[in-house]
């Protein structure tokens, strides 16, 4: 996927009244703002959005009848005018935030190095495949572009050392005629898991705080809130078996220093910067619960990510323009969700049957091909090779219908 292009309003002459009219997005329950909510409106043919800002404002320049105020945290609100504030009911239980002040129990390392030291025989060890169902969404200020994929995907293992997918049906709604497939997020949701991060680089960058109020399902239970200590934007929680060390769930914000250093080469982006390339603001949502196998073994169950990125793309060259234009365009608002459950008793391992070939006279039932899916990326030099899988991954079969909402 090409870089994502800076977040402009684009106008047409006369379509807007002098008078720009002013929202402020906030979280229904607590009152604090919504950063990066997409408001959006398609109107005589023609989609156009605005994104509320840190502050949860939001600027409104263009004409509506009926606007979609949307945010993967909180169900979708639709008004007919603009009041002074629009609030967003929370589609899932906020967690208040923390001040961690008090003296870090010494037993939370212990037992994270632990889990640490055990997370790749826990999570990335046993090949499996597992029944996938993944919603993606993605907003500019001109375009809006929506996917849902069913099928199967294979996990990581010691025998495959990449994820792969299976598709059993593509769905894509969008308010253009594209009709590319993203996986980018998806990838982003896998090899960016919260497990796989969990490193003891991370422990020595946060400080954590044991959450006495936390009741979970047996005693073993415990809720870590942890911060930066440096007061770099990341933090979340994390809810651990203290008996087997393995995590359950977790949430990470992180903001754009943060995710600049841990997301992005720093020297591929000292590169792409003498080109033009800049980011300016990069903010990651990441939560995730993970189910428990019979065996011990675990696996993301539920994902959750939301990421916003904007700043400025250089000056592409002729193979770059093709390239973007076979992978389809970058989006600053994007979110996704990801749920993955076992294959019923008794299912083969293999892909589904949903296409069919020709043999002599007839016409059989034939398996869906698995696709690897390379390790996500944001700046990075790519070879032949590279272009030719993301090209693959972004031109699987699907069907596609014109946004109308």
């Amino acid at each position: 996927m090409r870089s994502p292009l800076l977040f402009v309003l684009l106008l047409l002459p006369g379509s807007v009244r002098a008078q720009q009219m002013q929202t402020v997005v906030a979280d229904a329950a607590t009152h604090e703002p919504v950063a990066h909510a997409s408001l959006y409106s398609r109107d005589s043919g023609r989609f156009r959005s605005a994104i509320s800002g840190d502050n949860g404002v939001a600027r409104i320049t263009f004409p509506f009848q009926r606007l979609t105020v949307s945010h993967l945290n909180y169900e979708r609100l639709t008004v007919s005018r603009i009041p002074d504030t629009l609030f967003l009911k929370p589609r899932y239980q906020q967690k208040a935030e923390v001040v961690i002040t008090n003296r870090e129990p010494e037993w939370i390392r212990r037992r994270l190095r632990q889990t640490i030291r055990q997370k790749e025989a826990r999570y990335f060890s046993r090949p499996d495949s597992l029944l996938l169902s993944y919603h993606t969404q993605s907003i500019d200020a001109a375009s809006i572009y929506r996917m849902h994929l069913s099928g199967r995907l294979r996990t990581m293992s010691t025998l495959h050392q990449l994820y792969a997918l299976s598709a059993d049906s593509i769905a894509i709604t969008a308010s253009d005629s594209t009709r590319l497939t993203d996986m980018m997020n998806l990838r982003r949701m896998l090899y960016e898991d919260f497990v796989m991060d969990l490193d003891n680089g991370f422990l020595r960058a946060h400080r954590f705080y044991h959450n006495a109020d936390y009741r979970g399902a047996s005693p073993h239970e415990v809720e870590l809130r942890f911060r930066s200590k440096s007061g770099k934007p990341s933090r979340g929680w994390l809810v651990m078996d203290t008996v087997r060390c393995v995590v359950l769930s977790a949430y990470r914000f992180t903001g754009t220093e943060v995710n600049r250093s841990e997301r992005i080469d720093g020297v591929m982006y000292a590169l792409a910067r003498v080109f033009g390339y800049r980011i300016d603001t990069f903010t990651r949502d990441y939560s995730v619960s993970y189910a428990l196998r019979p065996d011990g073994t675990l696996y993301p169950r539920e994902v959750r990510y939301k990421m916003y990125l904007a700043g400025r793309d250089g000056d592409d060259g002729k193979a770059q323009q093709q390239f973007n234009e076979q992978t389809g365009g970058g989006f600053p608002n994007m979110e996704a969700t990801l749920t993955l459950m076992p294959l019923p008793v008794g299912s083969l391992q293999s892909p589904p049957l949903v296409s069919s070939v020709s043999v002599g006279d007839s016409t059989v039932a034939a398996p869906s091909p698995w696709y690897d899916l390379p390790r996500s990326w944001y700046v990075k030099y790519n070879t032949d090779a590279d272009r030719q899988r993301e090209v693959v991954l972004s031109n699987l079969p699907a069907t596609f219908r014109l946004f109308a909402e």
